[in-house]
């Protein structure tokens, strides 16, 4: 069955031929800070590591099988509902490792990847009523790279400043363009730097343009929004499954936490005493020790990032900014 080109509009891959350079980490931060109850999100990972779902959002997931399945057969995808309020999952996982293979044998097999996953989604963004959905994907599985592009509506690159980095940006700038030529309708809304000192001002400067001249002729520019550095936060907010703005009220808690026993104690911090923790009750291992002190300069940069990604979709649709 042909998919609705309109139930894909709100579609957004997010994807570097590169790893660890921020997709998984502006997915989820994205999809918690825009769902809510009344505005419904989607997050889809198509990452065999399943980062998303199992450390970042804090869930079990299926391993990847019903994508898989999606994929492979075009059954109906799975989906895990309001894994935080108004915030949906299609879980990732181990077994979409095997779409190289099937991919290797598709001409044999008749098997269409995008048509498959095309419908699928479709079906599930009709059915979710989405704002949003996005869509985190792995870094070297060019095979669904490619049906991912050639599905989604919009692509987000997000990089870090590295030559290694760069470099993934502008290999992914040829598997786009190629998708384009053959026909796909993916729309390249910029360039995310992730992982930035704010302070490196100049630095961060000529890296933006550099994008910018990478970018030239795709109607694209860099997003002026950066994601700070920011090690204690980022290791807090997979350690404990939280997103960002959760992040900031749990660090805020623990706290309030710690100075309520400084205070009872006198001012004194006893060598009894353990230290203070943050419990998670989205997902989380029990307690969970926070090690940033203050996250909200992060999840601003995620929030500001938010407002222009949402603001970029707007002008692509309507041709003038929300």
């Amino acid at each position: 069955m042909e998919a609705d080109p309109a139930t894909l509009q709100r579609v957004v891959l997010v994807a570097n031929q590169k790893g660890g350079v921020g997709k998984t980490s502006i997915v989820t931060a994205l999809a918690g800070l825009i769902a809510r109850p009344d505005r419904r999100v989607l997050v889809v990972d198509a990452d065999p590591q399943g980062n998303a779902t199992t450390s970042d959002l804090g869930i079990d997931g299926d391993r990847g099988r019903s994508l898989m399945m999606a994929l492979q057969y075009g059954e109906p995808l799975q989906v895990q509902r309001d894994v935080r309020p108004g915030l949906d999952v299609v879980p990732g996982g181990p077994l979409l490792a095997q779409i190289g293979a099937l991919t290797a044998t598709a001409a044999q097999t008749g098997l269409d990847l995008v048509a498959n996953l095309r419908a699928a989604l479709a079906h599930t963004c009709a059915a979710g009523g989405y704002t949003v959905a996005l869509i985190d994907s792995g870094p070297g599985d060019a095979p669904l790279l490619d049906a991912l592009l050639r599905t989604a509506r919009y692509l987000v690159v997000p990089t870090k400043d590295d030559d290694a980095s760069l470099s993934g940006v502008e290999l992914l700038a040829l598997r786009y363009l190629k998708a384009r030529q053959e026909g796909a309708a993916v729309q390249l809304l910029g360039v995310v730097l992730f992982d930035a000192n704010p302070r490196a001002t100049a630095r961060n400067s000529q890296v933006l343009a550099d994008l910018d001249d990478v970018l030239a002729g795709s109607g694209a520019s860099s997003f002026s929004t950066m994601i700070r550095s920011d090690r204690a936060a980022a290791l807090d907010l997979r350690a404990a499954h939280l997103t960002p703005a959760e992040l900031v009220a749990a660090s805020a808690a623990q706290s309030k936490s710690r100075l309520a026993k400084l205070r009872g104690g006198g001012g004194r911090h006893r060598a009894d005493q353990p230290e203070p923790t943050a419990d998670n009750d989205n997902g989380g291992n029990g307690e969970v020790r926070l090690w940033s002190r203050d996250p909200s300069g992060l999840a601003s940069d995620y929030q500001a990032l938010a407002r222009e990604l949402l603001t970029r979709i707007a002008t692509a649709e309507t041709g003038a900014p929300a």
